[in-house]
């Protein structure tokens, strides 16, 4: 067993009285005051110090020099060292658009490896059912409008599928967010030029967040009347269902930008994610977004990740335990808030009920931050990391 001494840790949002946690086989089995050192083989006292639930990644597509659409045994290795190495303990590794049989041996990959790193949760998929009118860094010649015969290799895959990227303008998304909701695959907003009746459609039929808000995400606009329309933008603001995933790294969403997110949506429907790029936790070389015929070259310029030919941002480098420390010292939001933006926020959206917090019976993913939310040290399964 291992016991954590003299603690403060945020539960349920907030920084809790100093206490100590025991943990057996990886999970908190105990949380009070003075838990007698003898019941453990391996002590922490830490003074005092604030404890967190180990962050949690909704969107990133690699790190440590590796994507996960290259689709071997090493990339997913490497990239999950780089996540726990920033303290972000459980990820889901992102696609980048690209033909069908590209796309599920990346995803075949993920299932097959068992990670002795940063704990796995599915996959994500950023595509190919997003919009032509803005694709981003995605390749537009492998985007796919969803229906019955082109998305059956998705419910083949809800073992490994945890969440898809739907653009509510194509067709039929709104039947598509119907199935994929049925199957307990998460619906996320995002690369799209849809108006609200379409983001009201999929929401109704259980989409439940958005897409790197800002980052591709439509806005008030005509169709073809001079009605105006809001765009997934400000329905995303506005509609209480939807959570908003947000790159807080002061460049995709400036941090002036994200204080009118924050104030609009409140910490309890933000999620920050770090759509890190292979890139991320290295300096020099040369780097891709993505793998094979999809592949885009990316440079870092200014502290982010750009393509150059395309004039626009590829993604992060960020990890998410600096953007929490960043939302913390620099907009002066609560701590604890900014630890639910990492964690429990995350855990509430994927129905993650044995992580994203600090309870007894969850996994003792745990980060140590100092008070400014710079991270410190980080524990898989109560074990500290040391990479």
């Amino acid at each position: 067993m291992i016991l954590f001494k003299n603690v403060k840790p945020i539960t349920d949002g907030k920084i809790q009285n100093k206490c100590d946690i025991l943990v057996d086989n990886g999970k908190i089995i105990d949380i009070s005051a003075n838990i007698s050192a003898s019941k453990a083989d391996t002590v922490y006292d830490l003074n005092g110090a604030i404890l967190t639930a180990g962050y949690i990644d909704l969107h990133t597509h690699g790190g440590g020099g590796h994507d996960m659409m290259e689709g071997t045994a090493l990339a997913i290795e490497e990239i999950s060292k780089y996540h726990l190495s920033t303290g972000t303990t459980t990820y889901i590794p992102t696609t980048l658009t690209a033909d069908i049989p590209t796309t599920l041996a990346a995803i075949d990959n993920v299932r097959n490896y068992k990670s002795n790193y940063a704990r796995i949760y599915g996959t994500h998929l950023e595509g190919p059912f997003i919009s032509m009118k803005a694709p981003g860094a995605h390749p537009p010649a492998y985007i796919l409008e969803p229906n019955k015969e082109n998305t059956k290799w998705v419910f083949d895959n809800k073992d490994i599928i945890s969440r898809i990227t739907v653009a509510p303008d194509q067709n039929q998304s709104d039947w598509f967010t119907k199935e994929c909701t049925k199957n307990n695959i998460q619906i996320s907003l995002g690369h799209d030029a849809s108006i609200d009746d379409e983001i009201n459609a999929l929401t109704d039929n259980g989409a439940s967040s958005v897409t790197h808000m800002y980052n591709c995400t439509s806005r008030c606009s005509r169709r073809t009347t001079p009605h105006k329309h809001l765009g997934l933008t400000e329905v995303g603001l506005t509609d209480n269902r939807l959570y908003n995933e947000v790159i807080a790294d002061n460049r995709h969403v400036p941090n002036p930008l994200f204080k009118m997110i924050y104030k609009l949506k409140g910490a309890d429907k933000i999620c920050l994610v770090s759509d890190s790029l292979a890139i991320a936790g290295n300096h020099g070389g040369e780097f891709f977004l993505g793998s094979g015929v999809s592949k885009q070259r990316i440079q870092i310029e200014d502290g982010v990740a750009i393509i150059k030919e395309l004039n626009t941002y590829a993604g992060s480098v960020t990890p998410i335990s600096k953007m929490v420390a960043n939302l913390c010292q620099n907009l002066n939001i609560p701590l604890e808030e900014c630890v639910q933006m990492a964690a429990l926020n995350q855990a509430k959206l994927m129905n993650m009920t044995d992580r994203g917090d600090i309870k007894i019976g969850m996994l003792a993913d745990f980060n140590l931050i100092d008070e400014k939310g710079n991270l410190l040290k980080t524990y898989l399964g109560g074990v500290q990391v040391k990479l």
